[in-house]
């Protein structure tokens, strides 16, 4: 074996390894920053809604202020 006994490992065999590792960490970021923006999302969804719910509100207290003129 021109690489050495056993417990040695071909170029190739470590190259894989550390392909896979860097896609292991590249996949783990993907996954934690859609994880981050999906809770962005949310956050502001639910602003939105709180907003919308506000605005209907106040355009209900405009009418039955119109209504009562």
């Amino acid at each position: 074996m021109p690489w050495g006994d056993g417990y040695m490992s071909t170029p190739s065999g470590w190259i894989s390894i550390i392909l896979g590792l860097i896609i292991l960490v590249v996949l783990i970021f993907a996954f934690y920053q859609v994880n981050k923006i999906l809770n962005e999302f949310k956050v502001e969804i639910e602003r939105l809604k709180n907003a919308l719910e506000e605005t209907r509100k106040n355009t209900e207290e405009v009418k039955r202020k119109l209504e009562e003129v």
